[in-house]
């Protein structure tokens, strides 16, 4: 059942409209690269520019719009009109919960794979791969090669676990503010907002210390020293994992005890 559940949640973040942003996000990353092939006359700066500011704000909308689908979809299939349908399923709570929450990790992982293969090309030109390669020699001259595959799984990760504490952020504080009997959507804004502010600053607190006993201005050919990179990424990583994971349980077990249906 948790399959199908998650058919459905997928289709419903991931519909015309996000299918619509990535169509245009792909004409314009063409065209932008067409009008650059062009001999730069004034004329095709301008419009260069032009895209060029589209091409972000394309970007842009594509990862918000994500997220307010997302938290849309756990709004409308929870608390509104079709929550009576929802929570009348032969589902578990559990089931209800894991499939959204799988969902928008699905379709946030897609959004991010689009954009970046975007920017990538835009950015990078023709030769991006090669201009990647060049990239990861130099970390591998840098540190050593083992760890150049390390730092890198490491980044990829430690982005995927920033971009869910956000998305968990939104969604805990649906949860808790549609517990209320008054504003609920306000209330729900304010938690979410709070509680991701104060994790950041926690965070940051947490990286000042550390930051403050680390080599971190010793500087080598553009590198910080191998042990500093690697305490904090491994800080990063496991804070963000235990707030997310944090997160998780706590919206669930929340969940778990019932909803206030509009």
């Amino acid at each position: 059942m948790l399959g199908k559940l998650f058919k459905y949640d997928f289709k419903w973040i991931n519909n015309k409209v996000m299918f619509i942003y990535y169509s245009v996000f792909l004409i314009i990353t063409i065209l932008v690269k067409v009008i650059e092939s062009f001999e730069q006359t004034i004329l095709m700066v301008v419009v260069d520019k032009i895209l060029s500011g589209m091409f972000i704000s394309c970007f842009i909308s594509i990862i918000i719009t994500c997220f307010m689908r997302i938290w849309a979809r756990f709004i409308d299939n929870f608390y509104k009109d079709s929550s009576y349908l929802t929570h009348t399923l032969p589902v578990t709570k559990d089931e209800l919960f894991n499939s959204k929450v799988l969902a928008s990790i699905a379709s946030l992982i897609i959004a991010i794979i689009i954009v970046l293969l975007g920017a990538f090309y835009v950015f990078l030109g023709d030769n991006g791969f090669d201009t990647l390669k060049i990239m990861y020699q130099s970390l591998i001259d840098a540190y050593n090669s083992i760890f150049a595959f390390i730092f890198v799984i490491g980044l990829i990760l430690l982005v995927l676990l920033e971009v869910l504490f956000f998305m968990f952020s939104g969604i805990f504080g649906i949860i808790i503010g549609h517990r209320f009997n008054n504003y609920k959507m306000f209330k729900s804004i304010a938690i979410g907002i709070g509680s991701y502010l104060l994790l950041s600053i926690i965070m940051f607190v947490i990286l000042s210390l550390i930051g403050n006993y680390a080599d971190i201005n010793n500087i080598v050919d553009g590198f910080p020293p191998l042990n500093t990179v690697k305490v904090f990424g491994c800080v990063g990583i496991i804070a963000y994992l235990v707030f997310d994971i944090a997160y998780y349980f706590m919206a669930k077990n929340i969940f778990n005890k019932g909803v206030n249906v509009d």
